[in-house]
């Protein structure tokens, strides 16, 4: 009897969980698995749509090669697109830890500051945001002063100071990306601030017993504690700059797309798809191999 009731508890369960799962199995179906199909389809076919109808012709890899030999500008903008990644990552990276680390310390108000911080978060999914981005306000707020106008602009800041013309180009560059990567912080900030205070804190009180410093602490206790967390915004973050609209291969995709050139915008997509997914294999073994197994 009292088998016969583990299991029946066992399948209700399991009846709970697939039908929690059903619904998100046929969202992956209907909404990711198909258009990924098709997409795949169209990047060896010449599409054009007629009368609500999608015409498809076959031309085998030709939009694969042609953009290796005969687009200019292909090859240039996967490399500027990986570069910015490679750029962006680990200032991403430290600038969300550094903020988590802050915002998780014990002070006066820090429930309003934390309030503060993540406003720009909400502001940036919100029709705010749409509008700022639209025609409609075409002046960006930081500007690298490359033949555009802006609120700010830190060439002229910069030059000003009397800092060589050999360093100005390069400190105009890190300064004007780095303060529009901090907009960029607020999901990373947020995991970061969730694995921090699921640390324990008698390993803190151990180290002070030790006599060890807060910056001992933070590489040897902090950091080895977020490995996995850490994992997690790599990938995250990853994803995130390879489909962004600031990146220019995918701009140029998108512009491709809305020009109705589906076969040529799908086969340049398909391409960085590729690269980008060997890139994400690639970093995460090495910190899985380097990092991880060196602080467990």
């Amino acid at each position: 009897m009292a088998k016969k009731r583990v299991r029946s508890l066992e399948s209700v369960r399991n009846r709970a969980g697939y039908t929690f799962v059903a619904h998100w199995a046929i969202g992956l179906l209907m909404f990711f698995i198909v258009p990924l199909v098709s997409s795949i389809w169209y990047s060896v076919n010449d599409v054009s749509i007629n009368a609500g109808e999608v015409k498809t012709d076959y031309v085998g890899f030709s939009y694969f090669k042609d953009l290796f030999t005969v687009d200019p500008d292909y090859v240039d903008n996967l490399g500027e697109s990986i570069g910015m990644m490679f750029y962006s990552l680990p200032i991403i990276i430290a600038l969300s830890l550094i903020l988590a680390v802050l915002l998780n310390q014990k002070f006066k108000g820090r429930t309003i500051f934390r309030a503060i911080f993540f406003l720009p978060i909400i502001i940036a999914n919100s029709v705010v945001m749409d509008q700022l981005n639209s025609d409609v306000v075409t002046m960006p707020l930081f500007s690298s002063g490359e033949g555009s106008e802006s609120l700010i602009n830190y060439a002229e800041i910069i030059s000003g100071l009397g800092i060589p013309s050999e360093i100005s180009p390069i400190l105009t560059f890190l300064l004007s990306n780095t303060i529009n990567l901090i907009w960029k912080c607020g999901v990373q900030t947020i995991l970061f601030l969730a694995g921090l205070q699921s640390i324990s804190s008698s390993m803190y009180e151990v180290s002070k017993i030790e006599g060890a410093n807060k910056w001992e602490e933070f590489w040897l206790i902090t950091v080895p504690s977020l490995r996995h967390i850490i994992s997690l915004v790599i990938i995250y973050t990853m994803i995130e700059l390879f489909v962004s609209l600031d990146n220019k291969l995918v701009s140029v995709a998108y512009e491709n797309m809305v020009e109705q050139k589906y076969g040529l915008s799908s086969a340049m997509l398909w391409i960085y798809f590729v690269i980008v997914l060997a890139l994400i294999g690639t970093v995460y073994i090495l910190y899985q191999r380097y990092c991880v197994k060196k602080w467990e």
